[in-house]
């Protein structure tokens, strides 16, 4: 990240004011830096003198919203912040995070007499700092030029700042857009040009912190395909993360190179991370050598997690035989240098998988479903419907409830279409006020409102162009939005917010609701012409409640959060399963995940998590929801009759009665036949025990 530093002498602003220097330019190099700044800030209109008052800002219901429009990054933009207050910098500062329209969502101040002042000139949270309401200056500088700059008193273009240095540097995601600014502000009599490389320094790692956020977001949903991938390919295949980590391989990859863990790409093969996702991004291979006598091999590089085309969170690595497509024929000559060759296959789309993987007992689904796990019939049916329809261009609407992975099969479906190469995005629409989603959806022109971003911006509908859009909540779009939203449909034509210019975006949709979209339209809150135009293919997935694959679910998510932790994954006890199947899980799976957690802390590494980890008031009727019955009431055999049972449809599979009835006979058996005793050492009420007994043909005593 470059850095710029602005000066000059107050006689130098008051003499640009009067005109003075419109005529020297080209013979004054000390104006060559400052000049041109201060020219925009003239033209964009700011005030020379700076606010005489509180100047422009927002409230605070706006600044809430502003701070949750960076809720996905919020986290890691926050630690930065504290690091970068708590630097050994001198004292007297303030420590300062601004969105990328200039507004100040956070301070830190270590301390001193500056504070008041900070105070004073509006450094403060929601206070405006881009050039056009300030001229000029630290914020609005590195906003409007996208570098690291310093701004040293009288170098800012209002009077009011002449007393100031700034210092800040801009963060950009993943995908190269700008998304926040991170500066540092004290008295100009204490400027300190270290402190430019400190902010710069931060900002930087702030970005390589959010690749790996991004990476981890990605790999969640894009980890079965690349293992899938992995497994099928015969010749060389390895998965390059962030920063150039080289973190998977088939084994014809380790035999070839040598790796059993981690390594970096430039050890591995010679080139480096920036020229590798250059080459995946552009759709060319790479040639190097392996060794220095070693044979030249080709690259062929795919990205994965792409953005807006510009950048990718990752990168899947095909090696062959250079000047052959057979491996182990007899390679071609090449000089060890890294050289482009002929477009690879980055830009084709992913293979859909043959209908025969999906075998009876496959309990993870392949390729990209992998992430959906489960083998209930109704979630795998969903599925196997999603995948018939991925590779189509028809709008996907998902109709599921809360909790139930929506995201993830939206994911899913992005990786196994033909747009897979292009973005995912993803937009909640629940989640934003009417007038921020509209900016949100459709970007916005320069200055189309109080507080736009100085150089306006693009928007998620530019940002899906050749690729996923998927807008979750959606049902509470507004109407007006909803009229837009289906013109793109259409023709894929819309215009920003203060603009008349007409742009154009063809995206895949993937819409999702866990409202009665039926209802909506029948009273009027959801247009029915979109609700027509989004029936390509409707997908549900069965909520929690209504699977009959809980024990399979809960080992799966079991075994994933135990290797995040790092930790052993433990067996699940039939007790602590009954107690599971007992509760009516309103949060789905995503509650079940978060019970999971829990569970596993508390299990303090024990071998087996039974009950006594499981939260208090699961399944029992003070837990939330417990008023649904958790289990349809279905007749049984008893346990002991020799013929098979038949359950009806909705009843639990075989495998969970039959963990249920056995943990039932146990507490039974531990408790002498005291019905309360075996209900509290299961964790569910004795009336919830009663009605598991009766469904199983178990006979208790009487409840007299």
């Amino acid at each position: 990240m470059g850095t710029l530093t602005l000066s000059a002498s107050p006689l130098l602003w008051e003499q640009f004011l009067v005109g003075a220097l419109d005529g020297e330019a080209g013979l004054r190099p000390e104006l060559r830096s400052i000049l041109p700044r201060w020219q925009r800030s003239r033209s964009l209109g700011a005030p020379s003198t700076g606010q005489p008052d509180e100047g422009p800002s927002v409230g605070s219901l706006a600044l809430v919203e502003r701070r949750a429009r960076l809720e996905p990054v919020w986290h890691e933009l926050g630690g930065m912040l504290e690091m970068l207050s708590a630097a050994p910098l001198p004292s007297g500062r303030v420590a300062l995070l601004a969105d990328r329209e200039g507004v100040i969502l956070a301070t830190r101040s270590s301390g001193g007499d500056f504070t008041h002042h900070a105070d004073y000139v509006r450094l403060v949270e929601g206070a405006c700092w881009d050039e056009t309401s300030r001229g000029t200056n630290a914020i609005g500088t590195a906003l409007a030029e996208s570098s690291a700059v310093a701004v040293v008193g009288p170098a800012h273009y209002a009077q009011r700042h002449h007393g100031l240095v700034c210092y800040a540097a801009p963060v950009h995601d993943p995908f190269g857009e700008l998304v926040a600014v991170l500066d540092v502000t004290g008295p100009a009599g204490a400027a300190e040009p270290l402190v430019l490389v400190a902010v710069a320094s931060v900002a930087h790692a702030a970005e390589a912190r959010l690749r790996e956020v991004a990476w981890a977001r990605v790999a969640a949903a894009a980890r079965g395909g690349l293992e899938s991938r992995l497994s099928r390919e015969d010749g060389p295949v390895l998965v390059v993360e962030p920063m150039g980590r080289v973190s998977r391989f088939n084994a014809a990859a380790r035999a070839l190179l040598g790796g059993q863990g981690p390594m970096a790409v430039e050890a591995a093969l010679g080139v480096s991370w920036r020229a590798l996702t250059d080459a995946a991004l552009r759709g060319v291979a790479l040639e190097t050598r392996l060794a220095s006598q070693g044979p030249a091999w080709r690259i062929h590089a795919e990205a994965v997690g792409t953005g807006d085309g510009s950048s990718a969170l990752a990168v899947l690595v095909r090696l062959e035989s250079s000047g052959v497509r057979a491996l182990g024929m007899t390679p071609g000559s090449a000089d060890s240098r890294p050289a482009v060759a002929e477009p690879s296959s980055a830009g084709r789309a992913p293979r859909t998988l043959s209908r025969d993987l999906w075998g009876a007992d496959t309990v993870v689904p392949p390729g990209p479903w992998a992430a959906l796990k489960g083998n209930d019939p109704q979630h795998r049916a969903t599925l196997r419907e999603a995948e018939r329809f991925a590779p189509t261009s028809l709008p996907v609407l998902l109709l599921s409830e809360t909790g139930t992975g929506k995201e993830l099969l939206a994911r899913a479906l992005h990786s196994a279409s033909t747009v897979a190469t292009g973005p995912f995005v993803a937009v909640n629409c629940g989640a934003l006020s009417p007038a921020l989603l509209e900016s949100e959806l459709f970007g916005h022109a320069p200055g189309a409102f109080t507080g736009a971003r100085v150089g306006g911006a693009e928007g998620k509908l530019a940002a899906a162009d050749g690729g996923t859009l998927f807008l979750d909540e959606l049902a509470e779009m507004p109407p007006a939005l909803q009229v837009l939203l289906l013109r793109v449909l259409e023709d894929g034509a819309y215009s920003r917010v203060g603009e008349s210019r007409v742009r154009r975006s063809r995206f895949r949709l993937v819409g999702a609701t866990c409202r009665d979209l039926d209802a909506a339209v029948r009273n009027g809150t959801f247009r029915s012409d979109l609700y027509f135009r989004l029936q390509g293919a409707v997908l549900r997935l069965p909520p929690l409640r209504e699977r009959n694959d809980l024990p399979e679910l809960a080992h799966a998510l079991l075994r994933r959060l135990s290797e995040e932790e790092g930790l052993a994954t433990p067996s699940i006890s039939a007790a602590a399963l009954t107690r599971l199947a007992a509760h009516p899980w309103p949060g789905n799976v995503r509650e079940l995940k978060t019970v999971l957690r829990l569970a596993l802390v508390r299990a303090g590494g024990a071998p087996v998590l039974d009950v006594d980890a499981l939260p208090s008031g699961l399944g029992s009727p003070l837990s939330p929801g417990a008023q649904v019955e958790p289990r349809p009431a279905v007749p049984a055999a008893p346990l002991s009759s020799s013929a098979p049972r038949q359950p009806s449809a909705g009843a639990a599979a075989g495998p969970l009665r039959e963990l249920e009835a056995r943990a039932i006979q146990e507490a039974l058996a531990l408790s002498g036949g005291n019905v309360a005793q075996a209900a509290r050492r299961l964790g569910i009420a004795r009336s919830t025990l009663y009605r598991m007994a009766e469904r199983f043909g178990i006979t208790l005593p009487s409840r007299a």
